[in-house]
């Protein structure tokens, strides 16, 4: 994960040196991810829509073999192997992106979009036990920083984590663990106690300088700056700005409504490309599977756009998320066409063949039970022999 986000880091510095614009950056960083993840973004989309249009034959096995479930299991079984599709293969593409969107999410919620905490645990014991304490070299958390010359390194809190005696003071700094940290480089220093009541027992100077003067657990972070969180991108005024809740509504934060909005819009656009509904027979109702589809559909986007309203995320990843939604929704409707155009040549065969129209769920269904006899005729002989 750590690799896939540092080449995220390079990407993204590139598109912003090409554009000399974060903003910019982000809506070609994440087209370019999409188009990378093409064909696997194609095989999911593909096999979901082709696994939707099979949901009314499955449904009549699943009710023909409702009282047997270990023929029924075997039946399904075959009645994939009959028409090539794979239950799975629309959720092993997905899996596989997901390692690369979380990537992108992490690179554009820290810096140089936001600003970002390097945390070290420090444990404060009695002075009798100080042969007891001891500092690791470095934190085991670590910060890649973006420098306004276009320099990236990975920034680092030394020492890490720590067990110190009471009423000792300890130096705390940053380095870098790779790259080279730019001149007058700052960070802001912070500390915290585990237990509220003793927040007043740690002082942390500007200089990382940090005095603990109780017993207990304590926290000292270092605040890594985001050089890009004021920049502002269109209407977004600072990619970086973080508001929730009511903050939300008030007139300086409008631009953080609009992309919450359009992020629910793209997304109910994408999940409508995605899902392909069955063809159904004159006059039947739909299942049960299938009126949950349509109304997580109809509610999923109005839910996440909701949540969205209270959950702190910089404006920049709502720039990814919309943009993510965007391309998503081209591919899947890209992928609708072509599976259409394929529909329409075995329409247009049949027509040639019989010299009578006949819709594309007749064909489906035909097949289907085709493939079907196919399978029972093989075993009739097998069993006569």
């Amino acid at each position: 994960m750590d690799f896939i986000n540092s080449l995220m880091i390079l990407s993204l510095q590139y598109f912003a040196k090409l554009t000399h614009s974060y903003g910019m950056a982000i809506v070609l960083l994440t087209v370019a991810v999409r188009l990378i993840l093409w064909p696997l973004v194609s095989q999911s989309t593909t096999s979901m829509q082709k696994m939707s249009k099979l949901q009314p034959k499955l449904k009549e096995l699943q009710d023909r073999y409702k009282d047997k479930p270990e023929i029924l299991q075997s039946k399904i079984m075959e009645f994939y192997k009959e028409n090539k599709v794979n239950p799975m293969g629309g959720c092993l593409p997905l899996l596989i992106q997901i390692p690369v969107f979380i990537a992108l999410y992490a690179t554009f919620s820290g810096p140089p979009f936001a600003d970002k905490v390097i945390p070290v645990k420090v444990k404060v014991i009695e002075s009798a036990n100080k042969a007891l304490t001891t500092h690791e070299e470095a934190s085991s958390a670590n910060c890649n920083y973006i420098s306004t010359n276009g320099q990236i390194c990975k920034i680092v809190v030394f020492p890490g984590d720590s067990t110190v005696t009471q009423g000792s003071t300890v130096k705390f700094g940053v380095r870098a663990a790779s790259g080279v940290l730019p001149p007058g480089f700052d960070v802001i220093w912070k500390g915290a106690a585990k237990d509220k009541q003793l927040n007043n027992d740690i002082e942390v100077n500007a200089n990382g300088e940090a005095t603990f003067k109780h017993i207990g657990e304590f926290m000292v972070e270092a605040k890594v700056p985001g050089i890009a969180k004021n920049d502002s991108f269109g209407f977004i005024h600072g990619l970086g700005k973080v508001v929730s809740g009511m903050e939300v509504f008030k007139p300086e934060n409008f631009d953080v409504i609009i992309m919450v909005v359009l992020f629910g819009a793209t997304m109910y656009l994408s999940q409508k490309f995605t899902v392909v509904q069955s063809v159904k027979k004159p006059n039947e109702e739909m299942d049960e599977a299938q009126i949950i589809q349509q109304q997580t559909m109809k509610t999923m986007p109005i839910a996440m756009t909701v949540m969205f309203l209270f959950i702190p995320i910089p404006a920049g990843v709502f720039i990814y998320m919309v943009i993510s939604n965007v391309m998503q929704t081209m591919q899947s409707y890209i992928v609708q066409k072509l599976l259409a155009q394929e529909d329409q040549k075995k329409t247009s065969q049949v027509v040639l063949e019989t010299g009578n129209t006949i819709n594309i769920g007749s064909i489906e269904n035909a097949q289907i039970e085709t493939n079907s006899k196919e399978v029972t005729e093989k075993r009739k002989k097998n069993t006569k022999k």
